[in-house]
């Protein structure tokens, strides 16, 4: 009985002898630290040379401006996508490509509300590389992403990190801005990133990358890949995209504020702004009028409190803008809010968002992170990078 519990004892030695100094498994780190290095050097290889570098400049009489960004070509004729913002507005827009050849981009379409902009290229010599389109309705929290653009205009190069969230909807924005869900990301992104592709490890595109949250470290968003194919398809084939809007932005009501000012014991959009000539403003909608700031956020108070739409309750961005996304334009809105503390239904018919429309008017300054578009807003001339313009490390960024 002894001898068997010694040997016993004797091959559990053995065992863990092996584990401990058998080179493959005592080099399972560095090794694994290696075949990742491999992985991401081999689709850096294969993404960087279908990655360009998009220069956009703008002009309003004696003054010249240039907007700097990335983009990456989608098929053998030339196709680009890249952010609205990269080009929004830009009376030319310029492309570098990998291989240094540098051509005029022709604007197919810019669709604002998703940040997604289509070009193309004409004339370009040589065997076109393109990336292809991977999926986003399985992306994984913790899986690893690669960003390819081109940062402060320094060159190509590449960031990676991992998926940290989806379907995030980051604060600083608007509800009259875009609020597509995104993906967020915490590979760097820097000003002149925006428009470049967020790819997974097999190297296919998984987004576009379009911003960072400032005042924070490696919190970055990216527009979902399917997203991307759904508008570059239309913008490639009519140049727009239709949209349903009814003209409205404003706040989800706080415990704080309510108690402050005394408001009905409801939670709802607190209406802020109505775009006139909108369906809102067409069914009456009123929104605030008296200024107001509390605890260093900027409120506009007095306006209707919507509580409902299409008899389902609006307590938050999400609910409000999974809602949007059910109407089609031509649609009869039920809206239910209160007024001087009276309930109230009013209805409207859905319309289509204007193109190019961005907000009523430039969001206020918050002391809460704000979305900061990764393009580069310089001046002077296409040459020009925002090292080359003196605009500081960072430069001004919108």
């Amino acid at each position: 009985m002894t001898t068997n519990r010694f040997n016993a004892r004797d091959r559990c030695l053995l065992v863990l002898a092996a584990v401990l100094w058998w080179p493959g498994l005592a080099l399972a780190g560095p090794a694994t630290d290696r075949l990742d290095e491999e992985q991401a050097v081999r689709v850096y290889r294969e993404v960087v040379p279908a990655t360009v570098f998009i220069t956009s400049s703008f002009s309003s009489g004696a003054d010249r401006r240039s907007t700097i960004g990335s983009g990456f070509l989608v098929d053998d004729a030339g196709t680009i996508v890249t952010n609205a913002h990269v080009v929004h507005g830009a009376h030319t827009v310029s492309v570098k490509l990998y291989d240094g050849q540098r051509i005029r981009a022709e604007v197919l379409g810019i669709d604002t509300y998703s940040d997604v902009a289509v070009l193309r290229l004409h004339g370009v010599k040589g065997k076109v590389p393109f990336l292809r389109f991977g999926g986003s309705d399985s992306l994984r929290i913790g899986q690893r992403t690669l960003v390819i653009g081109n940062p402060h205009g320094l060159g190509f190069g590449l960031s990676t990190g991992i998926i940290s969230g989806l379907d995030r909807l980051p604060p600083g924005l608007s509800l009259t801005e875009a609020r597509v869900p995104l993906i967020q990301t915490t590979a760097p992104i820097n000003p002149g990133d925006s428009g470049g592709p967020l790819v997974a490890s097999d190297g296919r595109v998984i987004g576009i990358t379009t911003a960072m949250l400032s005042g924070t470290q490696n919190i970055g968003f990216a527009v979902p890949v399917n997203i991307v194919k759904d508008v570059a398809a239309k913008l490639k084939a009519t140049g727009t995209v239709l949209r349903p809007w009814v003209g409205i932005g404003g706040k989800f009501v706080t415990e704080e504020i309510r108690e402050l000012f005394v408001l009905p014991l409801a939670d709802g959009l607190l209406v802020e702004e109505v775009y006139p000539g909108s369906p809102a403003d067409d069914a009456g909608i009123q929104p605030g009028t008296v200024d107001v700031t509390v605890s260093g956020e900027p409120w506009m108070m007095g306006g209707d409190l919507i509580v409902s739409m299409q008899g389902q309750p609006i307590r938050k961005t999400e609910e409000f803008v999974a809602l949007l996304g059910t109407l089609k334009i031509g649609d009869t809105l039920t809206v239910e809010l209160i007024r001087d503390r009276l309930r109230k239904r009013v209805s409207m018919v859905v319309g289509e968002r204007p193109h190019g429309f961005l907000s009523i008017a430039p969001a206020p300054a918050r002391p809460s992170p704000a979305l900061l578009p990764r393009a580069w807003h310089g001046d002077a001339t296409d040459a020009d990078s925002p090292v080359a313009s003196g605009g500081g490390p960072y430069g001004h960024t919108e």
